[in-house]
């Protein structure tokens, strides 16, 4: 990992460390963004959904009013609520068909399996009534026995409302639909209570089994208005509490301690049917506007949070979407204002390593570890400019200091030569006058020769003396021809001696020998010369004697 890391570009480091951090936002944004549009869409879902709880909760408030209403009819064999009751199956059928329809627009797949299966159960169920209802006109139907599907059938058509419950993840509005609920709970007993009434005071008397269900429903609907006093804004349970009171409310309670107190009184003080259903109605109808306004607010709640988790979801999605650019627009200039910065300088470092020392260094001007890197760089480049300004010094030096070294050879061979030039030309000088002494000395012995035969002798002696001045002679010619040779090499050796003063060291050291060699000769053709002028007398004498 590590090598691999060695071994990758700059740039594809700095993204790679990015990277990490910026998905990391990146996905924590989306899961906010998608937290939100959930958030969004679920509480459009409880908004419709809170749009078909009123459809819901106004049939069953005439189912309620139908079942009360058959009750009596029941308990009074047909006596009583003859005329009201065709009416209020119109009611009823009314907000059936409603919901029919709000049902058939209603995408209950969208809300998943168990709404789906919610509806369909209510639905059957209400598809039932016709069937009820006959057999309540027919009085073929006790009065449990007709409650008891009237409760069963509205039971279902509340657990639809329940069921929003279950959609929404959202505190406030999970608050309201448990108040809404169990307000509907709380009058749903009303209505049970109502029917359950309606046979006491019809029939004049309580049963045990009456009795029993009369007393269980108060005290049900005591626990549900407890549990939405818990879960009820302020403003609701004022609102229950202002609009279900008065007369209407006194007048539920004078009849309900009347039917309680039967057992022990065992009279209903006269108190009709017909009575109690009005009383209890008025009453069921001002919860029904505690209910209306639950609903309402339950809609209106959904809806703006619905509309506030959407401009929320689309806020964030803008900020992310935003985020997301500004840091894919930081990480490029960041990562463009590192490499291009060192490509820049690598490029010219290559250049500066290739001898090209007019290159110019960029990013000078920074102040960052880049700006540093430039300025070392600089330096390096100025050092460089002085060793190349130095070494060019240095050969200019040396090239000065061989060009006056070769002068300086130049001049002493010049010197040498014409020194050794003069010492030639005396040597050639004094070989051509002992070659005239030595002619003469030869016609001075032939003269001898002829006057006298002990000159004769002595000439033979002096000619042999001559033939050896004449070898001396050929041998300093030979010698003259080698200076002559020599002192022409060591002009050529003088003339090479700009090309090292090895070489010139060498021929000066010949041109030793060779005066040397010179000397010799000379000392030679001294010597020869002291001879041949001792021999010349000798002659001289011996002729003189002879004549």
């Amino acid at each position: 990992m590590f090598a691999f890391l060695k071994n990758t570009k700059i740039g594809l480091r700095i993204v790679m460390a990015l990277s990490l951090p910026v998905f990391g936002v990146l996905a924590f944004s989306g899961f906010a963004v998608i937290d939100k549009y959930q958030a969004s869409a679920e509480m459009d879902k409880v908004a419709e959904l809170g749009r078909v709880a009123p459809v819901i909760s106004a049939l069953v408030h005439e189912m309620q009013k139908e079942r009360g209403m058959s009750a009596v009819f029941i308990s009074s064999k047909g006596k009583k609520f003859t005329q009201q009751l065709p009416p209020q199956k119109a009611d009823t059928n009314k907000r059936r068909a409603a919901l029919a329809e709000t049902f058939k627009a209603f995408d209950a797949a969208s809300f998943g399996d168990v709404i789906v299966g919610t509806i369909e159960t209510a639905q059957n169920a209400v598809k039932a009534l016709d069937s009820k209802r006959a057999q309540v006109t027919g009085l073929e139907i006790t009065v449990p026995q007709m409650a008891k599907y009237y409760t069963t059938t509205i039971a279902k058509l509340l657990g639809v409302v329940e069921a929003i419950a279950q959609l929404s993840s959202n505190n406030e509005v999970s608050k309201i639909i448990t108040a809404y609920t169990s307000f509907l709970q709380s009058k749903e007993r009303s209505g049970i209570e109502r029917a359950m009434g309606a046979g006491g005071f019809g029939a004049g008397k309580f049963s045990p089994d009456v009795y029993r269900k009369f007393v269980r429903l108060i005290a049900m609907q005591d626990t549900y208005l407890s549990r939405f006093a818990l879960y009820a804004s302020a403003d609701e349970k004022a609102y229950l509490k202002s609009t279900v009171s008065g007369p209407v409310v006194d007048e539920v309670n004078r009849l309900r301690k009347i039917a309680m107190d039967s057992p022990t009184t065992g009279s209903t003080q006269g108190v009709t049917g017909g009575h109690w259903f009005k009383s209890i109605t008025a009453k069921i109808d001002l919860l029904k506007k505690v209910e209306d306004k639950i609903a309402t607010d339950l809609e209106g709640t959904a809806a703006s949070i619905a509309s506030s988790s959407f401009e929320a979801f689309v806020m964030l999605a803008v900020i992310t979407a935003a985020l997301l650019a500004a840091t894919a627009a930081l990480v490029f200039f960041i990562v463009r204002g590192i490499t291009q910065p060192v490509a820049a300088m690598t490029s010219a470092m290559e250049e500066l390593a290739g001898g090209n020392l007019e290159i110019d260094i960029p990013a000078q001007d920074r102040s960052d570890e880049i700006g540093e890197m430039a300025q070392a760089v600089q330096v390096f480049k100025e050092n460089a400019l002085k060793v190349k300004e130095m070494q060019a010094e240095q050969e200019a030096a040396e090239v000065r200091a061989q060009e006056e070294k070769v002068a300086a050879m130049n001049e002493l061979a010049d010197q040498f030569e014409s020194t050794v030039g003069g010492v030639v030309e005396a040597v050639a000088s004094a070989s051509t006058e002992m070659q005239s002494s030595a002619t003469a000395m030869s016609a001075t012995a032939e003269q001898t020769s002829q006057q006298s035969t002990a000159v004769a002798a002595a000439s033979e002696e002096a000619s042999t003396n001559v033939q050896t001045v004449s070898s001396a002679a050929e041998e300093l010619s030979s010698s003259i021809d080698e200076i002559t040779s020599q002192v022409s090499r060591s002009s050529k050796v003088s003339s090479s001696a700009k090309d090292g003063a090895e070489s010139a060291e060498h021929t000066i050291q010949g041109l030793a020998d060779s005066v040397q060699k010179i000397g010799e000769v000379v000392d030679l053709i001294t010597d020869i010369a002291e001879q041949t002028n001792l021999l010349a007398l000798n002659a001289t004498i011996e002729s003189a004697r002879a004549g």
